[in-house]
C-alpha cells in the first residue's frame, strides 16, 4: 500500500490566502450570516522569529453563500460541502473564480439529512470508486451516507447507521456522533461522544458496514479525530496514527493498528471487536472541570523552521489543542510514534499550562504554514497565532466575524 500522510495542515501558495468561514447563525441564537470570505495576508518568508506585525486578516464584502448555520465546511478539490446544523441539511457548492480572480460559490444541491443535528462531514471513496459525503449527527447519533455525483452534487442519504448506549455523564445520555475520519487503508471511523465509542466501518460493494468498536475510558467523550504522520524507518509506511480529542475527559487518545504488546495495557489491547485497532496511549491536557476539549491542529517542525525539504521534520512536530472554558490552547509534542507533554500541566507558559486562545470558546484550529487560525465562537472573532521555530504561538492579529466554528482555505 502506498504511503499516506495527512497532517491536516494547509500550505498557502501565495502571500494572500482566501478562506471560507462558517459558523452558527440566528437559528442557533448566534451571529454567523452565512459562508463568508476572509483574506489572510502572509508576507513572503514570514517567520515568527522575525517581524510578524504584517500578518493580517480582512473580510470581503458580501457573502459567498447565504445559508443558515454552516457550522462545518468540507472542501474536495473544486467543491465545497456545508453542514447546515440548525436545518438538518447539507449543501454542495462549486468553487469558481471570475476574470478578476474573485471567488464565488455556485450552489449545486441542498438536501435534508435524516439525522438530527448534523455537526461534521467528510468525503470518503468506497471500494467501487464512488464518492460519498458521510455526515455525523450529534443530537441522535446517526451517521448518514450521502452519494456524490461526478459533478459534485450531493444527494439524499442512502444509508443511516444508528448508535446505541450512553456514558456516565449527564451530557452522555445517549448517542452523539461527532466526527468522521476516512483512514488510509480505506476504513472509516466515527466518534460517538455520548457513548465513549469510536466505530469502525468497512466498504462492502459500495455499502458502509459497521464492523468494530473501539471503547475509550468512560466519560472521555471522543470528539475530533486527526491523522498524524508516522515516522518512516520505525513504523511500516502503510501504518497510521489517529489522535482523538476527548471533550469531557480533557485528553488526547492515540489509536493505531498495532500488536498487543504496543497497546495501552489499560484498554486490553486489540481484539476482534475493534477490527484490529488499539488504544496506544492517552495524554492529559491539564483541563479543569470547566473545560471541554475541542479541535486539534498538527504543525510539523518543517513548517515552523522553514525547512520543508527535511522529510523527517514533516513527520514530527507539535499538536495544538483547544480548551473551552479556561479558553486556552495547549501543546503536545509528536515524535512520529507517540504524543508527550512538553512540560507539566501546572507549569506556567505555552509548553505547560498553555496560552490564552485570544477569545472565548475555541471551536476550531486551522494550521496554515507556521500560523494557527483559531475560530473563537462565543467572542465572535478569528485569532491568528504565528509559531516560532521552537513552536511557541504568538498572537499576531484578530478579525471580528459572527460565531465562527470552522475555516477552510481555497
Amino acid at each position: 500500500m502506498a504511503e499516506h500522510i495527512d497532517n491536516d495542515i494547509t500550505s498557502a501558495t501565495s502571500a494572500d490566502a482566501t478562506l471560507a468561514i462558517g459558523g452558527f447563525g440566528p437559528l442557533n441564537g448566534s451571529h454567523c450570516p452565512g459562508i463568508e470570505a476572509v483574506t489572510l495576508h502572509i508576507p513572503p518568508s514570514t517567520h515568527a522569529d522575525d517581524n510578524h506585525e504584517s500578518v493580517a486578516l480582512s473580510k470581503r464584502d458580501g457573502l459567498l453563500a447565504d445559508v443558515p448555520s454552516p457550522s462545518w465546511l468540507e472542501r474536495d478539490c473544486d467543491y465545497l460541502y456545508a453542514v447546515l446544523e440548525n436545518t438538518n441539511e447539507i449543501a454542495a457548492f462549486h468553487i469558481e473564480h471570475d476574470s478578476n480572480d474573485t471567488l464565488h460559490l455556485t450552489e449545486l444541491s441542498r438536501v435534508p439529512t435524516p439525522g438530527n443535528g448534523p455537526t461534521h462531514a467528510a468525503i470518503a471513496v468506497d471500494d467501487l470508486g464512488a464518492k460519498h459525503l458521510i455526515v455525523a449527527c450529534y443530537v441522535d447519533g446517526h451517521v448518514c451516507v450521502h452519494p456524490i455525483d461526478s459533478d459534485g452534487a450531493v444527494h439524499e442519504a442512502t444509508q443511516v447507521l444508528t448508535g446505541e448506549g450512553h456514558g456516565p455523564l449527564p451530557a452522555q445520555e445517549g448517542p452523539h456522533a461527532h466526527w468522521i475520519l476516512p483512514l488510509p487503508d480505506g476504513r472509516v471511523l466515527s466518534t460517538d461522544l455520548g457513548t465513549d465509542r469510536i466505530y469502525v466501518h468497512h466498504w462492502q460493494a459500495g455499502t458502509l458496514t459497521r464492523v468494530g468498536t473501539v471503547t475509550v475510558t468512560p466519560g472521555t467523550g471522543p470528539r475530533d479525530m486527526h491523522l498524524l504522520p508516522v515516522r518512516t524507518g520505525h513504523i511500516p509506511t502503510h501504518d497510521w496514527r489517529v489522535a482523538v480529542v476527548g471533550e469531557w475527559g480533557r485528553t488526547v487518545t492515540l489509536l493505531g493498528p498495532v500488536n498487543n504488546d504496543e497497546a495501552d495495557r489499560t484498554h486490553n489491547a486489540t481484539d476482534d471487536s475493534s477490527d484490529g485497532i488499539s488504544v496506544l496511549q492517552t495524554v492529559e491536557l491539564g483541563g479543569t472541570d470547566r473545560d471541554q476539549s475541542a479541535s486539534l491542529a498538527f504543525v510539523p517542525w518543517s513548517a515552523m523552521r522553514n525547512n520543508c525539504a527535511d522529510n523527517a521534520d514533516n513527520r514530527t512536530g507539535i499538536a495544538y489543542v483547544g480548551l473551552r472554558g479556561t479558553e486556552r490552547i495547549v501543546a503536545l509534542a509528536w515524535d512520529g510514534e507517540r504524543l508527550s507533554r512538553l512540560a507539566p500541566t501546572d507549569q506556567p507558559g505555552w509548553q505547560g499550562h498553555g496560552i490564552d486562545c485570544g477569545g472565548s470558546r475555541p471551536r476550531h484550529i486551522l494550521p496554515i504554514d507556521n500560523l494557527l487560525l483559531v475560530a473563537n465562537e462565543v467572542s465572535d472573532h478569528l485569532t491568528a497565532f504565528q509559531l516560532s521555530s521552537d513552536g511557541e504561538p504568538r498572537r499576531v492579529t484578530d478579525l471580528a466575524t459572527g460565531s465562527p466554528t470552522v475555516s477552510v482555505v481555497f
